[in-house]
């Protein structure tokens, strides 16, 4: 799993990725915290319309939301898989945390609310 170079040096790219673990952390926590935001803002805004949706609307507002779910399910999983290969705990627990309380508060709170 260590990668060497000719002279026999073993700190390779698996130990610099290693200790870069809480950079990283940081990075995507942003990075998560920001693509929520952006995913929640559409769905919210497909769904503006004026006066009842027609068809062609309700199918946009549709196709719209399944491309947010997938996005989000797909940069959750990817995120959780890639952190878990190089096995860098603190980016994965912050990914996770990042993505998943977000909504969940915002779900709380809206179930709270009506």
């Amino acid at each position: 799993m260590y990668e060497t170079d000719t002279t026999g040096n073993s700190a390779g790219w698996y130990r610099r990725l290693r200790r870069a673990d809480a950079p990283v952390a940081v990075l995507a926590g942003v990075g998560d915290i920001l693509l929520c935001g952006v995913l929640f803002w559409m769905a919210i805004a497909s769904g503006i319309t004026f006066g009842a949706p027609d068809e062609t609307q309700q199918a946009e507002m549709d196709a719209t939301n399944q491309l947010a779910e997938r996005l989000y399910f797909g940069w959750l999983a990817g995120g959780l898989l890639l952190s878990g290969l190089f096995r860098l705990t603190r980016s994965a627990l912050t990914h996770l945390v990042c993505m998943v309380v977000p909504p969940a508060a915002l779900l709380a709170y809206l179930a709270a609310a009506g």
